[in-house]
Protein backbone atom coordinates (compact mmCIF):
# COMPACT_ATOMS: atom_id res chain seq x y z
CA UNK A 1 0.00 0.00 0.00
CA UNK A 2 1.11 3.44 -0.60
CA UNK A 3 0.19 6.17 2.39
CA UNK A 4 0.61 10.04 2.32
CA UNK A 5 0.40 11.96 5.60
CA UNK A 6 -1.11 15.36 4.58
CA UNK A 7 -0.67 18.30 7.26
CA UNK A 8 -0.28 22.15 6.62
CA UNK A 9 2.98 22.70 6.34
CA UNK A 10 4.67 19.63 6.13
CA UNK A 11 6.87 20.25 8.80
CA UNK A 12 5.81 18.65 12.32
CA UNK A 13 2.53 16.45 12.04
CA UNK A 14 3.09 14.32 8.35
CA UNK A 15 6.63 13.76 8.76
CA UNK A 16 6.73 12.93 12.30
CA UNK A 17 3.34 10.48 11.01
CA UNK A 18 5.83 9.16 8.48
CA UNK A 19 8.47 8.70 10.72
CA UNK A 20 6.34 6.31 13.24
CA UNK A 21 4.79 4.58 9.99
CA UNK A 22 8.34 3.96 9.04
CA UNK A 23 9.11 2.59 13.12
CA UNK A 24 5.55 0.40 13.29
CA UNK A 25 5.84 -1.26 10.55
CA UNK A 26 9.57 -2.73 10.88
CA UNK A 27 12.03 -3.76 8.62
CA UNK A 28 9.74 -5.15 6.00
CA UNK A 29 8.86 -1.93 4.30
CA UNK A 30 5.44 -3.72 2.85
CA UNK A 31 4.55 -0.15 2.41
CA UNK A 32 5.67 2.75 1.06
CA UNK A 33 4.89 6.30 3.00
CA UNK A 34 5.56 9.86 1.75
CA UNK A 35 4.43 13.08 3.54
CA UNK A 36 3.27 16.71 2.36
CA UNK A 37 1.69 19.83 2.56
CA UNK A 38 -1.26 21.75 2.01
CA UNK A 39 0.55 25.41 2.31
CA UNK A 40 2.32 27.37 -0.49
CA UNK A 41 5.60 27.11 1.81
CA UNK A 42 5.41 23.36 2.88
CA UNK A 43 8.77 21.58 1.76
CA UNK A 44 7.02 18.93 -0.19
CA UNK A 45 3.32 19.98 -1.46
CA UNK A 46 0.50 18.38 -2.05
CA UNK A 47 -0.32 18.10 -5.61
CA UNK A 48 -2.63 15.83 -8.19
CA UNK A 49 0.33 13.90 -8.51
CA UNK A 50 0.70 12.97 -4.89
CA UNK A 51 -2.78 11.89 -4.54
CA UNK A 52 -2.88 9.70 -7.27
CA UNK A 53 -0.05 7.75 -5.91
CA UNK A 54 -1.19 7.32 -2.64
CA UNK A 55 -3.89 3.93 -2.09
CA UNK A 56 -4.34 5.61 1.63
CA UNK A 57 -4.47 9.46 2.13
CA UNK A 58 -3.99 9.99 6.01
CA UNK A 59 -4.94 14.03 6.56
CA UNK A 60 -4.16 15.61 10.10
CA UNK A 61 -7.13 17.54 10.56
CA UNK A 62 -10.86 17.81 8.45
CA UNK A 63 -9.59 21.39 6.83
CA UNK A 64 -7.19 18.85 5.18
CA UNK A 65 -10.18 16.63 3.88
CA UNK A 66 -11.66 19.63 3.04
CA UNK A 67 -8.98 20.53 0.77
CA UNK A 68 -8.95 17.71 -0.80
CA UNK A 69 -12.88 17.55 -1.21
CA UNK A 70 -12.62 20.74 -3.07
CA UNK A 71 -9.87 20.82 -5.27
CA UNK A 72 -9.29 16.78 -6.21
CA UNK A 73 -13.20 15.23 -5.30
CA UNK A 74 -12.06 11.93 -7.12
CA UNK A 75 -9.83 11.22 -4.69
CA UNK A 76 -12.28 11.69 -1.61
CA UNK A 77 -12.39 7.97 -0.85
CA UNK A 78 -9.18 7.43 -0.24
CA UNK A 79 -9.23 9.79 2.66
CA UNK A 80 -8.83 8.59 6.45
CA UNK A 81 -8.83 11.40 8.88
CA UNK A 82 -6.30 11.17 12.13
CA UNK A 83 -7.99 14.41 14.09
CA UNK A 84 -4.35 15.74 15.24
CA UNK A 85 -4.31 19.15 15.60
CA UNK A 86 -1.79 21.75 14.61
CA UNK A 87 -0.11 22.83 17.68
CA UNK A 88 2.88 20.05 18.65
CA UNK A 89 6.35 21.12 17.43
CA UNK A 90 8.20 18.78 15.55
CA UNK A 91 9.58 16.77 18.56
CA UNK A 92 7.47 17.06 21.06
CA UNK A 93 6.77 13.70 22.89
CA UNK A 94 2.73 14.38 23.05
CA UNK A 95 2.88 14.09 19.36
CA UNK A 96 3.93 11.06 19.14
CA UNK A 97 2.05 9.55 21.75
CA UNK A 98 -1.17 10.99 20.09
CA UNK A 99 -0.09 9.86 16.59
CA UNK A 100 0.92 6.02 17.63
CA UNK A 101 -2.15 4.51 18.04
CA UNK A 102 -4.07 5.91 14.87
CA UNK A 103 -0.82 4.93 13.13
CA UNK A 104 -1.09 1.73 14.31
CA UNK A 105 -4.88 1.98 13.53
CA UNK A 106 -4.22 2.61 10.09
CA UNK A 107 -0.71 -0.03 9.56
CA UNK A 108 -3.72 -2.45 10.80
CA UNK A 109 -5.89 -1.23 7.55
CA UNK A 110 -3.21 -1.54 5.42
CA UNK A 111 -2.57 -4.89 6.04
CA UNK A 112 -5.93 -6.05 5.68
CA UNK A 113 -6.18 -4.29 2.40
CA UNK A 114 -3.04 -6.12 1.04
CA UNK A 115 -4.34 -9.78 2.33
CA UNK A 116 -7.67 -9.33 0.43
Amino acid sequence: MKVLFVCTENVARSRAAETLFHELQGGSGRHEVRSVGTASHAARRITTRELAWADVIAVMEPRHLDAIRQHWPHHVEKVMVLEILDFFLPDEVELRAALEAKIRKLLERCDRRLTA
